[in-house]
């Protein structure tokens, strides 16, 4: 009896012994590992494969992971790629997931029917390593925008493709593949480059000297493979040369210039095409590069910030005659305000306007506005107008003139801070130029059904004014 009982109790031990091991995950054993439930906030869609990120509280077992969009298994049977939410019976369940490139994880969770429960998991990477050898320690090392380093990197598993460049030097670029806990050998040497100038680009092919800031200048800029000196050269229509600018000394790969539209002496340019030749010499003094390109000065693209506040662009009361380029537009927000501190009433509108050209020397803007106002009224504003150039600036000219037509229509109101009333409007807009003033006269018409009231009530007529 005595040998049955000690069979019997060393049979169990030997069975516990086995069942331990079946029971571990990759993250432990069962016992340890089992997550207890908890009703967390989700935000996840209830019976979803998608998270719905409320914060209303939805039943369900969601699994989150990192990275994401990897596949899970729930007890082996494929419930999408996270993040994904699952409603499930009152149970303990087994949670796998995978993604390529990195190791696999198993979680046990014990759920409970039209509970909130949320699982996050991150995967580990599989990686291997690369070793770089250069002799060059201020060669640039890169793979798919990481900077990498001469001697051991590590990197997940897979194929790159790695880029090894210095100015001088012509750009390496070789394949490897890194495979999981072994070593990829990269050996580096770089071959000098011949000199040469590329990649010529102008910003603005066409500009105004007198626009403000950069939108009176045009950007050239290009590249260089190796050390060396250059020259700029502008040309005029005749072949006259204008302006020379020298680049002593290139020592790394981008290099610009500006041009502002003037010549040598600092004199502004006539409208016209101006060419444009890049020369390049190495350092033994060879010409062995040339680019050319061309530019053009037009002094009726006009592109002037402006207000749109009363309909037609231009200062905040009045209309301006310049118009911008064909295809250009511009977007405004504006706002005024008036407290009445007697009372505390006040009124602010706010307009929301555009300004677009879809032919040359014609601009059309519209706005569409509303008034925040005590006492509290809806009040809106909507208004389109046109605007033709007839005496447009060309070639510098000091002297502009536009006219204008306008339509608009005030909703609740008679009357706005920004110069808008009802009624169709006719005008000039002309001004004049002395350095940097402008003076501007913009009279107008109006037809309106309505009289201008501050009263806030207007008898429906016929009103000029």
């Amino acid at each position: 009896m005595k040998i049955i009982n000690k069979t019997i109790a060393l049979l169990f031990v030997l069975s516990f012994a086995f069942l331990l091991p079946s029971c571990m995950t990759s993250k432990g054993h069962l016992f340890n590992d089992v997550v207890s439930t908890e009703s967390n906030s989700t935000d996840s869609e209830s019976n979803s494969t998608e998270t719905n990120y409320n914060n209303k509280e939805e039943p369900g077992l969601t699994i989150r992971t990192l990275p994401y969009l990897s596949d899970v298994y729930i007890e082996d049977d494929y419930s999408g790629i996270s993040p994904v939410t699952k409603l499930l019976p009152t149970g303990s369940y087994r949670i796998t997931v995978e993604k390529e490139g990195y190791y696999p994880s198993t979680e046990w969770v014990n759920y409970t029917e039209n509970d909130s429960v949320t699982l996050d998991i991150d995967l580990e990477p599989i990686t291997g390593f690369l070793q770089i050898e250069t002799d060059n320690l201020e060669i640039d090392i890169s793979t798919s925008g990481d900077t990498l380093y001469p001697g051991q990197n590590e990197l997940q598993i897979g194929n790159y493709i790695v880029t090894a460049e210095q100015f001088g030097y012509d750009t390496l670029e070789k394949k490897v593949t890194i495979l999981e806990n072994k070593t990829t050998n990269l050996n580096i040497k770089l071959k000098p480059a011949a000199f040469k100038i590329s990649s010529l680009f102008i910003d603005r092919k066409i500009f105004n000297p007198e626009n403000s800031a950069g939108l009176g200048e045009s950007r050239l800029s290009f590249e260089v493979t190796n050390f060396g000196s250059g020259e700029l050269e502008i040309f005029s229509q005749e072949g006259n040369s204008i302006l020379k600018h020298s680049f002593q000394s290139f020592n790394q790969k981008d290099q610009d210039f500006t041009w502002n539209g003037k010549d040598s002496r600092g004199n502004m340019l006539s409208d016209g095409t101006y060419k444009i030749v890049l020369r390049g010499k190495d350092l033994n003094g060879d010409d062995s590069s040339i680019e050319e390109t061309s530019v053009t000065i037009d002094s009726s693209l006009h592109i002037r910030v402006r207000s749109i506040s009363n309909g037609v662009s231009g200062t905040l009361f009045s209309p301006s005659p310049d118009i911008l380029p064909p295809g250009s537009f511009q977007l405004t927000l504006n706002g005024l305000g008036h407290i009445d501190p007697a009372s505390g009433n006040y009124r602010f509108p706010i307009i929301l306007g555009i300004r677009t050209v879809p032919v040359k020397d014609m601009e059309i803007s519209g706005q569409a506005g509303t008034i925040i106002q005590k006492p509290l009224v809806e009040s809106y504003i909507f208004s389109v107008s046109a605007k033709k150039a007839i005496l447009p600036s060309r070639n510098y000219k000091p002297f502009e003139l536009s006219g204008t037509l306008k339509g608009t229509y005030l909703y609740n109101t008679f009357r706005d801070t920004q110069t808008n009333f009802t009624g169709l409007s006719a005008g000039l807009s002309a001004s004049v130029s002395a350095g940097p003033m402008a003076f501007i006269l913009a009279p107008e018409i109006t037809v309106s059904p309505y009289g201008i009231s501050y009263s806030g009530t207007s008898d429906l007529g016929f009103y000029i004014w």
